[in-house]
């Protein structure tokens, strides 16, 4: 029997080796500005209820006004899936470095608080009604 065969420590034909530089962490800037979009179309489903609301007086025939309370709800699923791929990137790129992970918890926070404020809404409603 022959000895077994070191394994072969040189270069590949057609392959140079590379020096290789520290890894650059960038900061996840999609998480952050799904994290503001979310929020724009939040507000604006909301202003859109508003006015959908103070224009039901002045209709002639208001029998269709019913459908203003489902707005919102029509609005989630643009919001919520905005917001829940925005959580998803920061969670992502939260796993960083210390420097960039205050951004990432910025996105995150961005992408969560849009249903933080609407639960303590609806607790503040139950609890003043």
């Amino acid at each position: 029997m022959q000895p077994a065969q070191p394994a072969y420590q040189g270069v590949a034909p057609g392959y140079a080796p590379v020096p290789q530089g520290p890894v650059v962490q960038k900061v996840n800037w999609a998480s952050i500005i799904l994290g503001i979009v979310g929020w724009v179309l939040v507000g604006l489903t909301v202003l859109g209820t508003w006015l959908a609301i103070r224009a039901i007086p002045s209709d002639a025939d208001p029998s269709g006004a019913d459908i203003v309370g489902f707005l919102p709800l029509l609005g989630l699923p643009f919001f919520g899936s905005v917001n829940l791929a925005g959580g998803v990137i920061g969670i992502v790129g939260a796993v960083s470095k210390p420097k960039t992970r205050k951004l990432n918890w910025l996105g995150i926070l961005l992408n969560a608080s849009p249903y933080v404020v609407f639960l303590a809404l609806m607790m503040a409603a139950m609890y003043f009604h």
